[in-house]
This record gives C-alpha cells, structure tokens and sequence, in this order.
C-alpha cells in the first residue's frame, strides 16, 4: 500500500547512498512534508517524492520489480509529467505504461585534478541564470523559485566563471551531483567548462561527485576523468 509520508521520522528507511535516495532526500530538507507541491509517499518497497508533476522513485531493502503493479496503477491515478527512476524500474514501467524512455549514464569522478585549478565563483541567480538560458529552455519564475529555496536551505549552490556555469545540486551524505552546466556560445570549444567542472571537483574532494548526461556527453566527461557508473531512466507520456 503507498501512503502519504507526513513526518521526517517516516523516512529513515530511506537509504543513505544512491542518486534517487539523494534527490528524495533534498526535497525532504528543503521542504519537508508539509506542501502540496512537494509531496512524499511510501510503500513497503518504494519511496516517492513528488515535486509539482516531476516524481522520483527510490527503491529500498528487498524490493521486486516484478511486483510494480500497485506503482504503477499509484502513477496512473496521480498523473505525471516525468518520472526519474532507476534502469531496471524505468524498463519496466515504460511498457506497462506505454511511456517514452531516456536513458541517462551516470557518471562518477574518478579523474586527476591539477593543483592550480580553481577558478570558480559562486554566483548570483540572475548570473547563473544569464548563462544557463544560451544553453537550456528554462522557465526563469519557477526554476528561480526553486533553486532560491535549495540555495537558501543549504541544499543546492551556484558557481561559475567568466563565461560557464553549473550547479552543485546537493551534496548529502558524502555524494554530490552536478548538474545545469553551461557555457555562453562565443566561449564554447575554449575549455572554459572544464576548468570550472575540475576546480568544483577539487572543492568537493571529499564527496564522491556524479553527474548525469546523454551519450552525445559521454566523451567529454570521460577526458575529464568521470567513467560511467550506472544509467538512469528518465520517463515520459
């Protein structure tokens, strides 16, 4: 049975590593349990945060994917815009719900990092935000919303340098996630994204750091020292 999670002390089963159980967990520090838009759920094998239409689902302990039924029958009644989830659940679910399916690499620092790099800044959302749209389509109100929030709950941080960007999305329980990582296009093919990803990197030396890319990515991360760790899926209608 999936139920409506309604205090922290609902999820201390959720588990202390992996990227589904890290994004579920920064939603639940930067707005617990009380919203409507950021909503918890749990049943005796999955947790799900759900944050506006976007879910997320965690397994934890001995879960079956074979028995995804309830699941799936839960995301039907409640609707969705995406799902993020792992590679084996998201092949499962986009059959039975006739979904469209993209599947991400995970990606984990593993790379040598020169000693002179650090040349980063943290900036300003407007800064960021300047950079990040030359690269993505973002909504600026509610991606501002948002990410002010994570920012101001100690949960998520903006850096950049004279001409690219990226966010630390969280950095929980020793793994930290990189994500929105752009450059303006007069500076692109200049290393400019390197050097700010390698100097980020070395601040959070003492994290094991992932990110998440397509495959057209995947060269450009390996020659920066990230090897790939897994896939995730993200699903849509």
């Amino acid at each position: 049975m999936i139920k409506r999670v309604n205090s922290d002390d609902e999820l201390i089963i959720l588990p202390e590593s992996g990227l589904e159980a890290q994004k579920i967990r920064a939603l639940l520090k930067a707005y617990g349990t009380n919203y409507e838009f950021c909503s918890l759920y749990k049943s005796d094998e999955f947790i799900l945060a759900r944050f506006y239409d976007d879910v997320v689902i965690c397994k934890y302990g001995a879960a079956d994917n074979n028995k995804l039924d309830e699941l799936s029958k839960f995301l039907t009644f409640s609707g969705f815009s995406k799902i993020f989830c792992s590679d084996d659940i998201g092949e499962i679910l986009k059959d039975e719900l006739s979904l469209k399916s993209k599947k991400l690499y995970l990606m984990k620092f593993c790379g040598e990092i020169p000693e002179a790099c650090s040349n980063y800044t943290e900036l300003s959302l407007t800064e960021a935000y300047d950079i990040l749209k030359t690269s993505f389509e973002i909504n600026f109100e509610p991606w501002y919303l948002d990410m002010s929030h994570r920012i101001r709950h100690g949960i998520s941080k903006l850096y950049g340098n004279e001409s690219s960007v990226l966010a630390v999305q969280h950095n929980l329980c020793g793994e930290a996630l990189l994500s929105q990582i752009a450059t303006i296009p007069e500076k692109r093919g200049q290393g400019k994204a390197s050097e700010l990803i390698l100097s980020v990197c070395k601040a959070l030396c003492k994290s094991k750091i992932f990110l998440l890319c397509e495959d057209k990515n995947l060269s450009f991360y390996n020659k920066l020292g990230f090897i790939q760790s897994g896939f995730k899926c993200e699903l849509s209608e």
